[in-house]
């Protein structure tokens, strides 16, 4: 399938003649989260200012939207209706819109109107945005992300508060919450999840739950990142999800669970980011990306990120080093435009701060040795856990303790690639199933991975419905063209 916006036909056409307007080029982006004050004031003045000055005729119309919105049915309804924007978007969701129609077809613009991103990222983040051979989605970000949120981000003052001083197994996690929930009664232990958290804190135990190095392709499908197979595995029908159940009911009978998770999708994020909960899912960012936020209601906060449970034969695993990636509706007038603004991004130091930061002595300051020491405004236009690249150019806070900069550094040391690198479902053939399967788990899962529901009791209705929804024609779906995908790589 090939699939090309109306912009790129006529500039194709047209021997590359689009760019000979004399008029700006007015774009769509959109993002997610609160629009403020000073985000207003930054995109209608310093903005557009700046990219006139680096060369660039265009005018960005930010648009802000809820989080509970992301890749969900009202964007897809803005494609639907033809919207010219961009927005950020995953390997799943890319997919969806791929077989809808509603992207632009990148592959001829990227190297036009994004060569610094083409020489920053690496080449794996734009394979994982492809569907034969082209390019949908443009990534951003460079960043050591391996087995993302297989990991735990802890409160370390609230860990040596209690005489402990690292975490290593799954007993260490659970006596830090015992012992120290006595000191702060009232903390919740799992500062993650809500009722569109299917994983729960699976990921974070696999290590626990499974000998199979747990790879998952989505919240239904896993397969084994370090078996040179392509076999995949049903969740919800597999051991490993039994093993998981019994940690969190056990974990709900302690208390580590917040007991409004299920009905509430923000409570326990927000309760450790204000101080409340113990320990949350982790990635290479999280205990420096949360650190400022969670010091505004515990200055004294540090956080520290582990792996719990023998890892031999278990390396990290990586889909690349994107944060996230941008894709751009069919229908845009001016696609170039959109993939311009993303590469000043990365077109130097002062570009990158700039757009990631905002206006020195304005949005933040900087000690001598290139630190933020003061940054009262967070987020002027691009966030930075978006943007942020590895080692060129991203900024810490002066907070941030050098051993948590140099886990950062080092974190993808020794990973190994995923095997699905590449690989876009197609839903279409099983969408029915799909849905189906999805109010299934919302309604019968979620109770069971949170720890509300008994697993013997709950599990077998969980399992009835699961296969009158159709989960078997669409794990043989998800199969059949996996195997295909797999057959190419070898």
């Amino acid at each position: 399938m090939r699939l090309l916006c109306a912009a790129a036909v006529v500039c194709f056409a047209a021997g590359g003649k689009q760019g000979s307007e004399t008029g700006s080029k007015n774009i769509t982006i959109i993002f997610y989260g609160d629009k403020t004050d000073r985000m207003n004031q930054y995109m209608t003045t310093d903005f557009p200012a700046y990219i006139k000055q680096r060369g660039l005729n265009i005018n960005v119309d930010l648009q802000m939207v809820s989080w509970g919105d992301y890749a969900g049915a009202p964007i897809e309804l803005r494609y639907a209706s033809g919207e010219d924007f961009a927005t950020f978007t995953d390997q799943g969701f890319m997919g969806r819109c791929i077989s809808k129609g509603y992207l632009c077809d990148l592959t001829g613009l990227i190297d036009k109107s994004a060569p610094n991103v083409r020489k920053e990222i690496d080449a794996s983040s734009f394979d994982a945005f492809s569907f034969n051979g082209r390019n949908y989605a443009l990534p951003i970000g460079n960043k050591p992300n391996a087995s993302e949120w297989f990991a735990v981000t802890v409160r370390q003052d609230l860990l040596e508060e209690i005489g402990m001083k690292d975490i290593k197994t799954l007993d260490d996690l659970e006596r830090f919450y015992t012992e120290g929930v006595k000191l702060h009664p009232g903390y919740i232990g799992f500062g993650d999840g809500g009722p569109n958290d299917t994983y729960g804190s699976c990921q974070m135990l696999s290590r626990y739950i499974s000998d199979k190095n747990m790879l998952f392709l989505n919240e239904v499908v896993f397969t084994d990142a370090s078996a040179n197979n392509d076999q995949l595995y049903s969740y919800f029908e597999s051991p490993e999800f039994k093993n998981y159940a019994a940690i969190a009911q056990r974990w709900n009978k302690m208390g580590i669970f917040d007991p409004q998770v299920i009905s509430n999708a923000t409570i326990a994020g927000s309760k450790f980011d204000t101080g409340q909960a113990f320990f949350r899912k982790g990635n290479a960012g999280r205990a420096w990306e949360n650190l400022d936020t969670v010091r505004n209601s515990a200055p004294g906060a540090k956080l520290k990120t582990y792996f719990m449970g023998d890892a031999k034969g278990r390396p990290l695993v990586s889909r690349g080093t994107y944060s996230t990636a941008v894709q751009i509706s069919t229908n845009a007038k001016y696609p170039e435009a959109y993939l311009e603004i993303f590469n000043l991004l990365y077109a130097d130091q002062q570009s990158y701060d700039f757009m990631t930061y905002g206006v020195k002595g304005v949005d933040y300051e900087l000690d001598d040795s290139g630190k933020i020491t003061k940054r009262p405004t967070s987020q002027v236009f691009m966030y930075d856990w978006a943007s942020n690249l590895a080692s060129k150019w991203l900024r810490f806070e002066s907070v941030v303790p050098d051993d948590v900069i140099n886990d950062y550094r080092h974190w993808n040391d020794g990973a190994i690639l995923q095997k699905d690198i590449g690989f876009v479902f197609n839903l279409e053939p099983v969408k029915v199933e799909y849905a189906q399967i999805q109010s299934v788990i919302s309604e019968y899962a979620i109770p069971i991975i949170y720890g509300f529901a008994d697993y013997d009791t709950a599990y077998p209705e969980l399992l009835r419905r699961l296969k009158n929804a159709g989960i078997d024609k669409y794990m043989a779906e998800f199969q059949k063209q996996f195997t295909e995908f797999y057959k190419t790589k070898k």
